[in-house]
């Protein structure tokens, strides 16, 4: 199972952004390995 969690930068130890639809990033992370891919959010600045 992979979770998505919205972050303020691109790594692990970044902090959780609460605006899940206006992070800079997203993480999805393999909780069991902590292996996770960085997703830049596109859509940060959209209205």
């Amino acid at each position: 199972m992979k979770i998505a969690v919205s972050s303020t930068g691109p790594g692990l130890e970044d902090l959780v952004d609460p605006r899940f639809g206006r992070c800079r990033y997203y993480l999805i992370v393999d909780p069991e390995t902590l292996e996770h891919e960085t997703v830049e959010n596109q859509g940060r600045s959209m209205q």
